[in-house]
C-alpha cells in the first residue's frame, strides 16, 4: 500500500506540474544583450556600445511580447538622443506596435519594445 501511494503522489505531482505549464499565461525571461553608444554626430556606434540586461514578458492570453532593457553606454554627443523603428523586433512574428532606443546625455539606454499577436520567443 506505500507503494501505491508513492506512486499516486509521484503521478499527482507530475499531472499537477504539467497542468501548470499548459495553463501558464505570462512567460518572462531576462538574458544579456549588446546596445550600442552614440558617437558626436548623434549616430549609433557599437564600438561605443556596451552589455546590458533585457526582460521579456509573453503573455499567451492576450499575444502580446514586451521587452524592456537598460544599460550604460558612452554618449559622446552629449545630448538626449531617441530612435524609434530601430529594427530590433523584425524578426518576432505579429505587429510591432513599440520599438524605442533611447540614450540620455550621461548614457543610461533603455530600450522598449511592444509586439501585439505574437505567438511567442525564443532565446
Amino acid at each position: 500500500m506505500k507503494l501505491h501511494s508513492r506512486i499516486g503522489g509521484v503521478v499527482f505531482c507530475l499531472a499537477l506540474a504539467a497542468g501548470s505549464t499548459t495553463m501558464a499565461r505570462v512567460t518572462r525571461a531576462s538574458f544579456e544583450f549588446f546596445f550600442p553608444g552614440v558617437d558626436s554626430a548623434g549616430n549609433l556606434d557599437d564600438g561605443l556600445g556596451a552589455d546590458g540586461v533585457v526582460r521579456a514578458t509573453y503573455n499567451d492570453r492576450n499575444g502580446r511580447l514586451r521587452i524592456v532593457g537598460r544599460a550604460v553606454v558612452e554618449n559622446e554627443s552629449n545630448r538626449l538622443q531617441v530612435y524609434s523603428d530601430v529594427g530590433v523586433l523584425e524578426t518576432v512574428d505579429g505587429d510591432v506596435v513599440r520599438d524605442r532606443y533611447r540614450v540620455t546625455k550621461r548614457g543610461r539606454a533603455t530600450y522598449n519594445g511592444l509586439v501585439r499577436g505574437s505567438t511567442g520567443f525564443e532565446i
